[in-house]
């Protein structure tokens, strides 16, 4: 279908199985700015600690290195506890990177694993579509990222050496430890600048990303039609079912007819059968109703059982419109529904002496 003719916004099914299918907004971008910003924020704050570290191993190194054990197994031995002990220095800093990373990944696209999105596919070998997805507007959009990168980094590098270049200069005859400490200082900001110019380019990508992905999973009004009965179901399907409900439960009601106590008419519009045990329930209970039709056959099953019916207009109509089938009385009926009640005990009495 044409690309015009899509309109409609995706369907939550059809979002899934683009999920499912590794299809996400996701910006790389946005993961490498964040990590860049969260490395250098962490070595801001545990980088004395962390040179501290490295440099007492270092000098404890060049101390004892001369007595070392000089066997193989001995400079194993050592050479293993140098790379645990630096490890273990720079093992906070590696590991607040890797949860940032984690973090800005299920940040925008959530927990979501697809195996779907690793399976071959014979089309991603086609030079023709390779060369195609080369000429793409997503290409564009990434060639032109990518040049925005590098000019506005390197005009923030160049603003910042052209206004720090007496700084600079004031470092030549300064001594060892002064011109470090003043060298990571303008180091720091330069790379922090950047940074943040890095993850304001990388929020305006996953924007991007994002309305990408929308308008790819865009849909036609026809095939929102057919996600809906993929998901609902086929509406001809549905009513038919709701029919074959609604006959299964009639017939179970017409079983129930013949134990009733009596049917109360009014006469032709609307029967109900009414069914009264002081042991299973503490007021009559209605077992079955219908109008018209369902009425006049709730009548005849009636008649055929030798259940007394009963023309009561208000009250037949009352209890219809009440009561709904399986459920007592209420307490408002009790009156009417009990003088009934004792017309036909006594009736069913008279019958039986006769």
């Amino acid at each position: 279908m044409a690309l015009e003719d899509k309109t409609e916004a995706p369907t939550p099914r059809r979002r899934q199985e683009a999920r499912e299918e590794g299809q996400v907004a996701r910006s790389m971008e946005l993961g490498s700015a964040m990590v860049l910003i969260s490395a250098l924020i962490l070595i801001k704050l545990s980088g004395p600690s962390i040179v501290s570290c490295l440099k007492g191993i270092a000098t404890d190194s060049f101390t004892n290195f001369p007595s070392q054990d000089f066997t193989i197994p001995g400079l194993s031995s050592y050479l293993a506890r140098l790379l645990l002990q630096t490890g273990t220095a720079i093992a906070p800093l590696l590991i607040g990177v890797a949860i940032v990373g984690f973090a800005s990944s299920a940040l925008q696209v959530g927990l979501v694993f697809s195996a779907k999105a690793l399976q071959f596919k014979a089309e991603r070998l086609n030079p023709i579509t390779g060369i195609t997805r080369m000429f793409s507007a997503r290409a564009g959009v990434e060639l032109l990222k990518s040049v925005a990168k590098i000019v506005i980094v390197g005009y923030i590098v160049f603003s910042f050496l052209r206004d720090k270049h007496t700084d600079i200069q004031s470092l030549v005859g300064a001594d060892y430890l002064t011109s470090c400490s003043a060298i990571g200082g303008l180091t720091w900001n330069l790379l922090l600048r950047s940074a943040l110019c890095l993850f304001v380019i990388a929020a305006l990508d996953y924007v991007f990303q994002k309305t990408q992905l929308e308008k790819q999973l865009r849909m036609t009004k026809q095939e929102v039609k057919e996600d809906y009965k993929r998901t609902e179901g086929d509406p001809l399907l549905r009513s038919r079912i709701r029919q074959k409900q609604r006959e299964i439960s009639g017939q179970r009601m017409m079983r129930e007819v013949p134990k009733a106590d009596v049917v109360v008419t009014n006469p032709t519009h609307y029967a109900v059968a009414l069914k009264y045990d002081s042991e299973q329930s503490a007021a009559p209970i209605v077992v079955a109703k219908g109008q018209r039709l369902i009425a006049q056959r709730i009548k005849d099953i009636a008649a055929e059982a030798g259940v007394p019916i009963v023309e009561n207009v208000q009250l037949a109509r009352t209890l219809f419109a009440s009561v709904e089938i399986g459920q007592e009385i209420s307490a408002d009926l009790y009156q009417a529904v009990a003088e009934i009640l004792a017309y036909v005990y006594k009736l069913s009495h008279k019958l039986r002496k006769a």
